[in-house]
């Protein structure tokens, strides 16, 4: 039996005890720490922004829908002092969400991830990915995605106090 043969044959007896059974949700589960640093100075800590509901969006300059999305968040902001919205950018060179955010109004405290720490935290696969953590410090909601037909109502529902 050749190394690659006898390599591939271990990995793949040990590959079952690594998946995990199910998948992990992380709704319903205390929100992962997050600590960043913002654009343009300061930092962002969840566990401070306790007391009132946090919605995270991640996003990435290269993300077409996040073009839209973002816009949307903000307006939404700007209507609603009882949430704190924060956007999460996970672009490596800022010089890319810089990019972004000079041809997108974005009137949002944008925090900076390029470590992609807080991406792995929250398991984000795809962009733009949503949150919302509720005043304990728990995430009450996922979306991922976003759609202009429907826009902000799913979110706006949760944060109203329903679940969809």
């Amino acid at each position: 039996m050749t190394l690659l043969l006898s390599l591939v044959l271990s990995a793949a007896q040990a590959a079952p005890e690594m998946i995990p059974l199910e998948e992990v949700d992380l709704v319903g589960r205390t929100a992962p720490e997050l600590s960043l640093p913002l654009r343009g100075g300061g930092s962002f800590d969840l566990a401070q922004a306790r007391g009132k509901p946090v919605v995270l969006s991640f996003w990435a300059s290269w993300c077409g829908p996040c073009r839209q999305e973002l816009p949307a968040l903000s307006d939404l902001a700007s209507r609603r002092d009882d949430v704190t919205i924060v956007a999460v950018n996970v672009d490596r060179e800022s010089k890319d969400a810089e990019r972004f955010l000079s041809q997108v109004r974005v009137d949002l405290p944008v925090a900076l991830d390029p470590e992609a720490t807080a991406l792995g935290a929250y398991e984000v696969a795809s962009m733009p990915t949503t949150f919302v953590v509720d005043r304990n410090g728990t995430l009450k909601w996922r979306k991922v995605g976003y759609s202009s037909d429907n826009g902000l109502d799913e979110l706006i529902a949760v944060l109203d106090g329903g679940r969809k």
